[in-house]
């Protein structure tokens, strides 16, 4: 494994999945890609960021804190501007041909589906490297 991309929300599920993909990407020697996909919600007159800009910041220093206390892997962040955030999860993937997809299990999605949020079922259907969901 070379690369490994953890996809963040700020949620307690993808903290989890962070710290699994840390282990990971140490052990490893990999290089660990921290994805957070700032989602946009069109309404009837605008467009709304479901993200603002202190929140990212508290999701990205969060994210830092989980990584150094593992060992500090390789780490560069990505933030990507989507309506569609499994889209852009498996896009991201492809491109930066990434080994590996770590992510939470359910996360700040509106909707949940059962037992698996529906971004993750998404991903998982979709993607063309291997996912691993965390609890």
């Amino acid at each position: 494994m070379k690369d490994i991309m953890a996809a963040i929300d700020g949620s307690d599920p993808s903290y989890r999945a962070l710290e699994h993909a840390a282990v990971l990407a140490k052990r490893f020697d990999a290089e660990l890609t921290v994805l957070i996909v700032l989602e946009f919600v069109v309404g009837r007159k605008d467009v709304y960021a479901v993200l603002n800009n202190d929140e990212i910041r508290n999701i990205q220093d969060k994210a830092k804190e989980i990584v150094h206390a593992t060992g500090d892997p390789k780490m560069n962040f990505l933030l990507e501007k989507s309506r569609d955030a499994a889209f852009t999860i498996v896009d991201i993937a492809i491109e930066k041909n990434v080994d590996l997809i770590v992510m939470g299990a359910s996360g700040k999605g509106g909707f949940k589906t059962y037992l698996l949020g529906s971004v993750s079922q998404e991903v998982l259907r979709k993607s063309a490297c291997p996912v691993t969901i965390v609890h």
